[in-house]
């Protein structure tokens, strides 16, 4: 594995920190989007319950406030889970390797999943804690706990893994226990131009679109927003002549 020079390093650290610094300050609004954007990441890619997410959170919060730009240790420790030294190598060459900006959310994010299930001799066991605590208060205290214990081991760690387990029940428990995770919305039922609903754009759909203008044929909802390709809130003739143009091959509803 590639080793990540002092001099780079040092290098990276000044850059950082200048940009931070100067040019994206970390605000308590950043801070606040993160911890929800953490928090579904547990529920969503490592299958955690909320109380289990709960604990994740408490953790993070005491290592970066949910920053992912912050250095640590005089330049050895860095972003939401502080990795320091070889773990802090570990990032940069896993975010390089697969595509992701080490200094982003995202990269990290998907770099702790990727310590968490591949990894299982070291910090990779703590997924499997996590997964087996109570959906509950209970569940939230234990996951700070455990988390804080045995993946980030910090010094004094019996101390900080129960203040972390309280953090975790007392201040996140309640905000987050009935949190869920909004459902894409559904897929439009209709098809831009097939007015009339058969699978196909044609001069019926132009003709029926004539006819609704002029007031002898009705739609429904899902109807209208398939005659309205110019997007203008109307549906005319000049929505039929797109329709019969769509239909001749002379454009498509790509242009729409």
């Amino acid at each position: 594995m590639k080793k990540i020079s002092p001099v780079k390093r040092a290098l990276m650290v000044f850059l950082s920190v200048v940009m931070i610094i100067c040019c994206i300050p970390f605000t308590s609004s950043a801070a606040s989007a993160n911890q929800k954007t953490i928090f579904e990441f547990c529920l969503k890619e490592l299958g955690l319950n909320n109380a289990a997410a709960c604990g994740v959170l408490a953790n993070i919060e005491a290592e970066s406030d949910f920053n992912p730009n912050l250095y640590g240790d005089g330049g050895d420790s860095y972003g939401i889970c502080q990795w320091n030294l070889s773990r802090f190598d570990n990032l940069i060459n896993y975010c390089n390797r697969n595509g992701y900006n080490w200094k982003t959310l995202t990269g990290q994010l998907y770099f702790l999943k990727y310590e968490l299930t591949t990894n299982k001799s070291d910090t990779g066991y703590i997924l499997d804690k996590l997964k087996g605590v109570q959906n509950n208060a209970n569940g939230a205290y234990n996951a700070g706990y455990n988390w804080c214990y045995y993946f980030e081991r910090p010094a004094n760690k019996t101390a900080k893994s129960e203040s972390r387990g309280d953090r975790a029940m007392s201040k996140y428990w309640p905000e987050f226990k009935n949190y869920t995770i909004s459902k894409p919305a559904p897929a439009p039922s209709y098809k831009l131009g097939d007015v009339t609903q058969d699978g196909k754009i044609n001069s019926i759909d132009a003709l029926a679109i004539l006819q609704y203008s002029t007031g002898a044929k009705t739609f429904n909802a899902n109807q209208i927003k398939a005659g309205d390709l110019n997007r203008d809130g109307k549906v005319n003739s000049v929505d039929a002549l797109a329709v019969l143009a769509i239909s001749t091959g002379s454009t498509s509803t790509a242009n729409y």
